[in-house]
């Protein structure tokens, strides 16, 4: 099966650019915060979901229907927001590793291959088990109970366009650096079965990480935290709308912030559009790339990850 969304490898890059690729984000993890600096960005989520459920449904997370698409190898926020109250479904294409039993690895090396196998193992005992008990005694600072108790009707491994829903099911949806790797015919699929699930005052949080930011390319030298970094490389700013010299280990669509907007929108009022890190790569636009890249505007090039707030349209 095709893989339509997934932090596995869709691209077709050498055995040796793989390798470099794994090394560099091993290397990233070791430079990660430590600490409950680890896990701030999963709380920041929660407290941003919160805050714009009950702005714009007039809800809050307690006993909210979500759906989360694309919560990949490891479901920690499916995780923390269940622990605070929430039903919670996900959908992912990768199976997830919960337990790290060896019956888990031998079942994701069937479905998603020995690359993602291997991966997930060696993950889940360097970085996700320290990562765990660092976002259960948070959440147990919060008077919560982190769990990772999900049933076989909470997790559904499958391409999100094929699922079906009764209309009304979710208050949210929420996606995270997910939405660029689903091929538009799966999005085309997609986005109005959202419309449809979501009940007319629920909304959807997307945030995808827009291609043509300086982060687009999904190249690890140009992560978001690594942008202003002075770090040796061996792509420029924007490689990938310029020289185009090396790929990334998964599948992008290139949809631009102005492709996401117009397939939302006729399905969805947007009701915000945020950009996570405005100006990110700003001190790299020198006067020769800007030249180069004379064909996108500021918007497109300093976009990156950007959050679309969805409300589904009356018809729907």
């Amino acid at each position: 099966m095709r893989k339509t969304f997934s932090a596995s490898s869709s691209a077709s890059i050498s055995f040796k650019e793989k390798v470099c690729e794994l090394y560099n984000i091993f290397r990233l993890r070791l430079l990660e915060p430590k600490g409950i600096k680890k896990v701030e960005r999963l709380l920041d989520d929660l407290e941003e979901y919160s805050n714009k459920l009950f702005l714009y449904a007039g809800k809050s997370i307690e006993n909210a229907r979500i759906l989360e698409i694309g919560f990949g190898a490891r479901p920690l926020r499916m995780a923390l927001l269940k622990s605070f109250g929430a039903k919670i479904k996900g959908v992912d294409l990768d199976v997830p590793l919960l337990d790290g039993k060896i019956s888990e690895v031998v079942k994701i090396w069937k479905k998603n291959g020995m690359e993602r196998a291997i991966k997930s193992f060696i993950r889940f005992y360097l970085f996700d088990l320290a990562e765990r008990k660092i976002l259960s005694k948070a959440t147990e600072l919060r008077g919560k109970k982190l769990t990772f108790s999900f049933s076989k009707d909470d997790l559904f491994i499958c391409d999100a366009s094929e699922l079906e829903f009764d209309s009304h099911s979710f208050d949210l949806i929420i996606s995270e650096d997910v939405f660029e790797h689903i091929e538009t015919n799966s999005l085309v699929k997609l986005i109005p079965k959202m419309a449809h699930w979501l009940d007319p005052s629920g909304v959807a949080f997307i945030r995808p990480n827009i291609y043509t930011g300086i982060c687009g390319g999904h190249l690890t030298e140009w992560f978001p935290s690594v942008v202003n970094s002075d770090m040796k490389r061996r792509s420029e700013p924007w490689e990938h709308l310029r020289k185009r010299r090396f790929q990334p280990n998964t599948f992008l669509n290139r949809l631009s912030r102005k492709d996401y907007r117009s397939l939302f929108s006729q399905y969805f009022d947007i009701l915000e559009e945020e950009v996570k890190h405005p100006d990110l790569g700003r001190k790299w636009l020198t006067a020769e790339i800007q030249e180069e890249l004379k064909d996108y505007p500021y918007e497109e090039l300093f976009s990156n990850t950007v959050l679309f707030v969805l409300k589904p349209k009356k018809i729907y």
